[in-house]
């Protein structure tokens, strides 16, 4: 059997080279063809691969990617509206008045009848009175200079009238003075008694009440240090559990990655083991297959080479398989690192943290300590009060006695002076009455004998009419404030361009309020958004942009007010426009430039997506595949904090000052898709 089989090898080596039957001949190209196919399989799978890596270089996604970094946003905010016209109207009062309260702001917008500011009521009345007694003198005067009287004759008698009724209320004064004295001379010296043992009281309280204040300032200061300390010991708390939290998320998604790397290892070792049983198997099919060839059995040789073609398959398919699951593995190794990276971050990031709050007890803790031993609180504000309280009753006891001292004597010295006053009272008036009697009989004699005098007269007949109807209608002013329970209300509707800030007396020439009207002036009026309206203020300053007589301008203007937002939600800014010559209604635009405060991550607007989950970036992520290391990008959520026209600032926990964020791409790309760096060879 040997001998026969070793023959049948011997016979099919000769046959196929010295040629064989039609039959062996067909079978021979058969395998030729088989071989050919198999080459050209494994040529065409080259190809493939080529054109795959060249479609993979034109279809995936090129994009820009930049790390972030801290800056400062310009917020830019362009109003858009109009140049009108507009003006000033001032509302003067009288000295002496006193103002008890503004109602009104400037760059408030004002209707006829709003009420601007309010008026003592006393105050009020006097002023009303003394304008009433100056119109009466200024009919005098009228009356005066009509029969040809100057001002010059009127002011003598009128002079003379006053120093008369001067010396009447003087000498009636004087009396009431002395009368005064002689009633009240009984008790001056029991009086003086009394207020020194009140003076007395009020030091001995004031003393108390200081002994009270420093031991209440001293309680309050140790409260105070407690607080601190407590508030210090609950954030040292907060933080730490803040850490844990944080420590305990970073070391899930570290056991979780360890998980998934755990499986993908696991699962690539059984793809290694079905690996080498293919190969294996692949040996065993080509040994059969070198055992039919020997036997020369033709159905077992056909069965042999299908047993390899598929033995062959398998090991293709499971090495296939192998290199995938070798894929992933890596992945999830890498996904590990990263999650070591991020958790030791993590606890230095709130180590950190710790320590500083750690800080910030250790010092509440000395505070408290030295604010127990502490002993002097002189400067403690509750303890100076006392003090001053303490000094003021001292001085008043000083003064007091003083008082109690000298009250026998002064009164019988006031006495003595106020019977003096009343001799002189009684002369003085009649030193009045002489000279008003020869003021009268100069003025008489004056208009009599002098034609100058009364054209003189006329012309200060005219001025004091004048005169009186400013006064009048200063007067209709305040009676009106009068009838209005003592408010001074805007005579036109209008903008507050000018205001008293603060109440108290009015001064003479002072203004009490301008208004701005459109018949005296020009303002720029616009209207905007509500949220964009809230990065402004009144005294915000701009650049103002307009056309006048078919040129370009722009000027410089202030903000004067801006109104509450309308039933749309559109806000409307004024500013006021300096000087003349504006083209009233022409169209113009207004643009504030106001810097944010600092942020510490900000992006390109480009960097910014949205979704159905809130907004978020792109990362740039490496990830090992068969093909090599290929770039993927992942979903970061980010909060954001404030955006102007080209940077954005946000917040999120899961952005690392080195991670490459994807600010464009030449394709849309979405959460772990390839993509390309534009700055990488093609």
């Amino acid at each position: 059997m040997a001998w026969n089989t070793a023959e049948r090898i011997q016979e099919e080596r000769a046959r196929l080279a010295t040629g064989t039957p039609p039959e062996h001949r067909m079978k021979h190209n058969l395998q030729r063809k088989a071989a050919k196919a198999l080459a050209g399989f494994f040529i065409l799978m080259l190809v493939l691969t080529l054109l795959s890596r060249a479609a993979y270089g034109i279809t995936v996604a090129r994009v820009e990617t930049e790390k972030s970094k801290s800056g400062i946003l310009t917020q830019r905010c362009t109003i858009t509206g109009a140049i009108q016209a507009m003006g000033d109207l001032t509302v003067n009062l009288p000295e002496g008045l006193e103002v008890s309260r503004i109602t009104a702001v400037q760059g408030q917008s004002v209707q006829a009848g709003d009420t601007l500011l309010e008026l003592d009521q006393e105050s009020l009345a006097r002023a009303v009175e003394i304008l009433e007694q100056e119109l009466a003198l200024l009919d005098l005067k009228i009356a005066n200079a009509a029969k040809g009287q100057t001002s010059e004759g009127t002011d003598a008698v009128l002079a003379a009238q006053d120093n008369l009724e001067t010396a009447k209320t003087t000498l009636e004064r004087a009396q009431e003075d002395y009368q005064r004295l002689t009633e009240s001379r009984g008790v001056t010296e029991d009086r003086a008694a009394q207020d020194l043992t009140e003076a007395q009281e009020k030091v001995a309280q004031a003393e108390a009440d200081l002994a009270e204040a420093k031991v209440k300032a001293k309680e309050a200061l140790v409260k105070a240090a407690k607080e601190a300390l407590e508030t210090a010991e609950d954030n040292l708390e907060t933080v730490k559990e803040s850490a844990a939290e944080a420590e305990d998320a970073a070391q899930q998604s570290l056991d979780a990655a360890q998980d998934q790397q755990s499986s993908a290892d696991t699962s690539y070792y059984a793809a290694v083991n079905t690996y080498n049983r293919a190969v294996e198997a692949e040996k065993q099919a080509q040994a059969d297959l070198d055992a039919a060839l020997a036997q020369g059995d033709e159905e077992a040789i056909a069965a042999a080479r299908t047993a390899l073609l598929q033995a062959q398959s398998s090991k293709d398919q499971a090495e296939a398989s192998m290199n995938s699951l070798a894929d992933a593995s890596s992945t999830a190794y890498n996904a590990v690192k990263r999650a070591k990276d991020n958790l030791k971050k993590v606890k230095e990031k709130w180590a950190e943290k710790i320590e500083e709050a750690e800080a910030e007890v250790k010092t509440a803790e000395e505070k408290l300590e030295e604010t127990e031993k502490r002993t002097d609180v002189s400067e403690e504000t509750l303890v100076v009060t006392a003090q001053s309280a303490l000094d003021a009753a001292q001085q008043g006891l000083r003064t007091a006695q003083r008082a109690s001292e000298d009250a026998a004597s002064a009164t019988e010295d006031q006495l003595l002076t106020a019977q003096r006053a009343i001799e002189t009272a009684q002369q003085g008036l009649e030193s009045a009455q002489r000279g008003l009697e020869s003021a009268q009989q100069q003025a008489e004699n004056d208009r009599r004998t002098d034609a100058a005098s009364a054209r003189q007269a006329e012309i200060e007949r005219l001025g004091y009419v004048s005169q009186r109807r400013e006064k009048q209608e200063t007067l209709d002013i305040l009676r009106a404030a009068q009838e209005a329970g003592g408010r001074i209300t805007a005579p036109i509707g209008g903008t507050v361009k000018k205001i008293r800030t603060e109440t108290g007396v009015t001064q003479a020439g002072e203004q009490a309020a301008v208004l701005s009207r459109g018949d005296l002036g020009y303002q720029f009026t616009g209207t905007l958004d509500q949220k964009e309206a809230e990065q402004l203020a009144v005294g915000d300053e701009g650049s103002l942009s307009f056309t006048s007589q078919g040129k370009n301008q722009s000027a410089k203007v202030t903000i004067t007010s801006i109104s509450g937002a309308d039933d749309k939600g559109q806000v409307t800014v004024t500013a006021a426009l300096e000087g003349t010559g504006w083209a009233g209604g022409a169209s113009a635009k207004l643009e504030i430039t106001k810097r944010s405060e600092q942020y510490n991550t900000t992006l390109p607007l480009g960097a910014l997506r949205s979704g159905r989950n809130g907004e978020f970036v792109l990362v740039l992520r490496e990830k090992q595949t068969v093909m090599g290391m290929e770039q993927t990008v992942a979903q970061v959520p980010v909060t954001v904090k404030a955006k102007d026209s080209e940077r954005v600032a946000v917040e999120a926990d899961g952005l690392l000052p080195e991670d490459q964020v994807v600010v464009s791409s030449s394709k849309p790309i979405d959460h772990e898709d390839r993509v390309r760096v534009l700055d990488e060879t093609a």
